[in-house]
C-alpha cells in the first residue's frame, strides 16, 4: 500500500494468476466457474462426505443447504448423494484453491479502503486514522507474503497446507473487523468470506491425507 495525497492506494497485482485475479476483481462465483473449468456439474470436486460450494447454476439435482446471494453471483453448499468421485475433494487443484482464496481477501482488503475512505472522521476519513492504516498495511504484508509463497512454485500438503488456510482466513477476519456492521450484511463481504472458509473446510486437505 502506499501513500498519496489522497490516501492508502491498494497495491495492484497485475501478473496475478487469473483464478486469483477473478476472485480480487469479479467474485467468488466467477472464480470458482474458472477453477471448475476442467470439470462438468456433474463431476464437480466435492469432499468425502459428498459436500461442495459450487455456483448456483452448477446445483442441479444437488440438495442445496444454504445460499449466498453474492456480488458476481450466487454459491450454494450443496450436498450430492452419489458417491463422491476416486480421491473425493483431492481432484480439485490445492494450489489454484489457495489462489482463489487469497483473491477473496484481497478483494475484501480492496471494499475496505473503498468503504472506510467514503466514511468522514473529522477533518478527513477512518481511512486515514493511523490505527486503521496500520492494521491495513499488515493485512496487505500478509497478503504479500502468502503471494510469494505461492509464486515460489511450493505445492502445500497436509498439515502445512491447512496451516496457509489459516492464514488466509484470519488475514479475511482481520479485515472484517475494520469493517465493522457492514461486513456482516447477507450479501457483504462477510458473506463472501464465509463462504470462502466453508470451501476450505470441505476439502479439508488433513483428512485427506491421513
Amino acid at each position: 500500500m502506499t501513500a498519496t495525497d489522497h490516501g492508502p492506494v491498494p497495491v495492484a497485482r497485475p501478473s496475478a494468476p487469473p483464478v486469483q485475479d477473478v476472485a480480487r476483481r469479479e467474485g467468488l462465483a466467477p472464480a470458482l466457474r474458472l477453477l471448475l473449468r476442467e470439470h462438468s456439474p456433474r463431476s464437480a470436486p466435492r469432499g468425502p462426505s459428498g459436500f461442495a460450494l459450487l455456483p448456483e447454476d452448477w446445483a442441479a439435482g444437488c440438495t442445496v443447504l444454504r445460499r449466498y446471494p453474492l456480488a458476481g453471483g450466487p454459491v450454494v453448499v450443496v450436498r450430492d448423494p452419489r458417491p463422491a468421485p476416486e480421491g473425493g475433494g483431492g481432484a480439485l487443484d490445492r494450489s489454484e484453491l489457495l489462489r482463489l482464496r487469497l483473491g477473496v481477501v484481497e478483494g475484501l482488503r480492496d471494499a475496505c479502503v473503498d468503504h472506510l475512505a467514503a466514511r468522514p472522521s473529522g477533518e478527513s476519513t477512518v481511512l486515514m486514522q493511523p490505527m486503521v492504516k496500520g492494521q491495513l498495511a499488515e493485512a496487505l504484508a500478509q497478503q504479500l507474503e502468502l503471494s510469494a509463497l505461492l509464486d515460489s512454485g511450493t505445492r502445500p500438503q497436509g498439515p502445512f497446507l491447512r496451516n496457509v488456510h489459516g492464514q488466509i482466513t484470519r488475514n479475511g477476519r482481520s479485515l472484517l473487523r475494520l469493517l465493522g456492521a457492514y461486513g456482516y450484511l447477507a450479501d457483504g463481504p462477510g458473506a463472501t468470506a464465509e463462504a470462502s472458509e466453508l470451501l476450505a473446510d470441505i476439502h479439508d486437505p488433513v483428512k485427506e491425507d491421513r
